[in-house]
């Protein structure tokens, strides 16, 4: 039997709203939490933050770039290379949870069926090879 695991890499263009502290985001932006992607009204953790949502045509199109090092001088402009292009995006709205009561049912039952994924930046990823590397 031969078990192998097959990497998909997804890139989603997501757009978040919602109260949101940018300082507190921002140090925990590497990592989040992905339930559902592939439904009809996905959630996302980052931090302290829950965000649920939906798919929408863009207007226009999102293009995505990837960064590379600048050439020339330290701390000159990256050099910016075309990775892919969409023309979805997910508009992620923030939520509140709250706890469920022992007498609420599961709306959807399937809770305990679903399975979140957990994401990283590509300089987490990094910083942790590096981190095994060197440990």
């Amino acid at each position: 039997m031969d078990d192998e695991w097959e990497d998909e890499e997804q890139l989603v263009v997501v757009e978040l709203s919602g109260i949101i502290n940018n300082d507190a985001m921002f140090k925990s932006w590497g990592t989040c939490k992905i339930l559902d992607i592939d439904s009809e009204q996905p959630m996302m953790q980052v931090g302290q933050y829950v965000f649920a949502g939906e798919y929408e045509d863009a207007l226009g199109t999102c293009v995505l770039f990837e960064e590379g090092p600048g050439k020339g001088k330290e701390g000159s402009v990256p050099e910016l290379k075309y990775k892919c292009h969409t023309v979805k995006k997910l508009m992620m709205q923030r939520v509140f949870l709250s706890e469920k009561k022992e007498n609420e049912s599961d709306a959807a039952g399937e809770g305990d069926k679903q399975c979140d994924t957990v994401c990283q930046s590509s300089e987490e990823r990094k910083k942790e090879d590096e981190d095994l590397a060197a440990g």
